[in-house]
């Protein structure tokens, strides 16, 4: 019999918001030797009340109502659990392995229907949304904990991620095991020297402010002062308030000549795009993993990557790029400087990297691989695990 994984998630693309990330759908995906049953998750403010309809192949879509900003947060998330206990008796499922996708909401979900049903549940982290719901419901803290505690595994996709809630959800380093995000984009490509001091960058044009946009534009005019011919240019879709805005921070920088706002790039030619720049900056805070970062290393150009964020901890003595301070402009200006001054050596070393290999975790046949290991891992020590206890 195929082994069942219930996962519960509110970042699940379904008929009630289909435009979500298609992050936790690829990763399904890349596991099909199990039967996957997805709870997909979609709150409504000043709301009451939970309701569901069912999509694919045995998902399910349920929205509920809470309040915003986490208002009584894990008393609104329990009429939703009960919902998913409901239908798993219903239909006579028995799940092998519960999998919340967000620890801080996913996870109080995955901790009451584990607790009512026996079945063991892992659960990913991320260093944007769970540290953020972590640090502003001090209630909440000790539940946390106790769920971490419960959880057979915590899958965080970047090393910081790890460090910070071992520390704060006093855990063994031991519990995390690494799990980075699949991109679609994960080409190796060669790198290409580029001869101008051109830099690029690509994001939703709507976060500029958590893209550390402004302060990009003003690193560029410092790093003018020795580097004359330096340039950004930044993709994105984006709507009219956000053009306006980031018009207004370049114009107010002084660099209208230097920084040029790019409509986004087809997701199938991001990579052939980003080859052609001396290297990939963004500076972003908060940022839990950012695939674009991974795009650009196999795609052959250098990053310039923010500490404590996104992919910060596999690669840093690695010499591929820039580990800024976010806050603040003079740092990003010096990466920005240094990189251009070590393209050369800096493109030479991610080629060697790429050619042994080093960059393969990044990509969409490892990540799977990796998954299917851990699933294997999480099912077989909590049989181990009631072995040992009868």
């Amino acid at each position: 019999m195929m082994t069942t994984i219930v996962h519960i998630s509110a970042d699940f693309p379904d008929p009630l918001v289909p435009d979500k990330t298609k992050a936790v759908q690829s990763l399904i995906e890349a596991a099909p030797s199990f039967r996957h049953v997805v709870y997909s998750l979609n709150r409504v403010s000043w709301r009451s009340g939970v309701a569901a309809r069912p999509f694919g192949d045995g998902h399910l879509a349920i929205a509920y109502g809470a309040p915003p900003c986490g208002i009584r947060l894990q008393n609104y998330l329990i009429p939703v659990a009960d919902l998913i206990l409901g239908d798993l008796d219903q239909r006579g499922l028995v799940p092998d392995l519960i999998h919340a996708h967000k620890f801080t909401v996913d996870g109080l979900v995955a901790h009451r229907v584990a607790g009512l049903t026996g079945c063991p549940f892992i659960a990913s982290i991320w260093g944007d949304t769970d540290r953020r719901i972590f640090e502003a419901k001090p209630t909440l803290r000790n539940t946390f904990r106790a769920i971490a505690r419960e959880a057979i595994l915590l899958l965080p996709p970047a090393p910081w991620t790890a460090e910070y809630f071992a520390g704060a959800l006093a855990l063994d380093p031991g519990k995390f095991q690494l799990l980075p995000v699949i991109t679609k984009a994960d080409a190796i490509l060669p790198p290409v020297h580029c001869e101008a001091p051109r830099f690029v960058s690509a994001f939703a044009s709507q976060s500029w402010k958590r893209k550390g946009f402004h302060r990009l534009v003003l690193a560029v005019g410092k790093a003018s002062e020795k580097f004359e011919e330096i340039s950004l240019d930044v993709f994105g879709h984006g709507g009219p308030k956000a053009l306006i805005d980031m018009t207004g921070h370049i114009r107010q920088a002084g660099v209208g000549a230097r920084v040029t706002l790019k409509p986004a790039i087809d997701h199938g030619e991001v990579q052939n795009v980003m080859n052609r720049y001396a290297g990939f900056v963004l500076p972003s805070r908060p940022e839990t993993y950012g695939m674009v970062y991974a795009e650009a290393l196999l795609a052959g150009v250098p990053v310039l990557w923010s500490k404590n964020e996104g992919i910060d901890g596999l690669f840093n003595d690695a010499g591929i790029g820039y580990c800024c301070d976010p806050r603040s402009t003079d740092d990003i200006a010096a990466g920005l400087c240094y990189m251009l001054a070590e393209q050369r050596r800096l493109k030479e070393q991610i080629a060697r990297m790429q050619a042994e290999g080093a960059f393969d975790l990044l990509r969409r046949e490892a990540i799977g691989a990796r998954y299917r290991q851990l699933i294997s891992l999480a099912i077989g020590e909590q049989a181990q695990a009631t072995a040992s206890a009868a």
